[in-house]
């Protein structure tokens, strides 16, 4: 059985239910949750159910036989490269964030700009990867959603963010058990194993 999942799955559905309940009590325009201009405030409860059974379902079943615990050990390689790696990436967000100060908004709309964040942070994944470092699951997952959400700006969708967000979280644990088997995220330092 695994335990994180469980209260997370637990929490999900409870988080759920709280809202389930909020939406059939409250006045019918005092919860809000805007997607594309119209309210839908029944999409955060469907989701989080919907996370919350998946957690269960994976939690519920046998949890990996213990395995001897093994030292890390640290390369030291690695990990100068992995410093140098972020901070480039840093040092290119900080110059786009000084042009995002500098340049009026009517000459780059502003879906652009989270394009570059996404770019950026998904870049240095791709490096770290093709570097045989592992890679970052935080930012991954947030050049992921600027992608997204640049994108969607770009095109006029406004007020699509949470449910952006939402369906990219729920992807991420739908495929978790798939990048833990492959080792692709974690420490920069440890070994990464691809197949």
């Amino acid at each position: 059985m695994k335990k994180s999942n469980l209260i997370g799955g637990i929490v999900c559905l409870a988080i759920a239910g709280l809202l389930t309940v909020l939406n059939l009590r409250l006045p019918a325009d005092s919860m809000m949750f805007m997607v594309g201009g119209q309210n839908m405030p029944w999409t955060p409860p469907v989701v989080l159910a919907i996370i919350g059974i998946i957690l269960l379902a994976t939690g519920a079943g046998k949890e990996d036989e213990p395995v001897a615990e093994e030292l890390v050990e640290v390369d030291e390689e690695k990990a100068a490269l992995n410093k140098k790696m972020e901070t480039m990436a840093w040092g290119c967000f900080l110059v786009m964030l000084g042009g995002l100060f500098f340049v009026p908004v009517e000459v780059i709309a502003k879906g652009v700009w989270s394009i570059g964040v996404g770019v950026i942070m998904l870049g240095l994944n791709v490096v770290r990867y093709f570097s045989k470092i592992k890679m970052s699951g935080f930012t991954t997952f947030l050049g992921i959603v600027s992608i997204i959400g640049g994108v969607l700006e770009l095109t006029g969708v406004v007020g699509a963010d949470g449910a952006v967000f939402l369906i990219i979280l729920g992807a991420y644990l739908i495929l978790k058990p798939w990048f833990e088997k492959r080792q692709l995220f974690g420490k920069a330092e440890e070994k990464m194993v691809i197949e």
